[in-house]
């Protein structure tokens, strides 16, 4: 056997059985749980402000909540503002439509405020102008252009009952 693979070999057990032997100046403790703590069946999720929501629930809570609100009304000439979370360097934007009888005045992206934070998304505003009086939508869907549209993209549905 040739002498310098023995005494690599040697000197590669020393240091993994010196390694593997040692005594950690900082034992692991067990944490202490209190009694009263409750258990994961116990706990309120909607409660926890550590658990962000995914993009797909905080569009699905603000649609619940605007399909169960009553239309926004609106006078003929008064304009309103629709604002979503976007992240377009994922590719996704919103693809939106209004009714005939409201106009996309203003269309624009807001990024973070740190723009050093790469990748990070913004909000998307619309504001939107009454033009024609009755029932009127702002209809918006989150996907990338270039692939077709599908049952699964969110979406999201505001209506408007516009009044002279």
């Amino acid at each position: 056997m040739n002498p310098y693979i023995f005494i690599i070999l040697l000197l590669t057990g020393a240091v993994c059985f010196c390694g593997c032997t040692g005594t950690s100046s900082n034992p692991v403790e067990t944490p202490v749980v209190p009694e009263n703590t409750p258990g994961l069946s116990e706990t309120d999720t909607e409660s926890e402000p550590d658990i962000p929501l995914s993009f797909e629930e905080e569009i699905a809570m603000l649609q619940n909540k605007t399909d169960n609100e009553s239309p926004i009304q609106l006078k003929v000439g008064e304009m309103t503002e629709v604002t979503l979370k976007e992240n377009p360097t994922t590719g996704y934007t919103w693809n939106v439509s209004v009714s005939d009888g409201l106009a996309i005045v203003n269309d624009s992206f807001i990024g973070p405020e740190n723009k050093q934070i790469v990748g990070a998304g913004g909000v998307h505003m619309w504001t939107l102008e009454a033009i024609a009086p009755g029932n009127q939508t702002f209809t918006g869907v989150y996907r990338r252009s270039w692939e077709p549209p599908a049952d699964a993209d969110t979406t999201y549905i505001q209506r408007y009952i516009v009044v002279e």
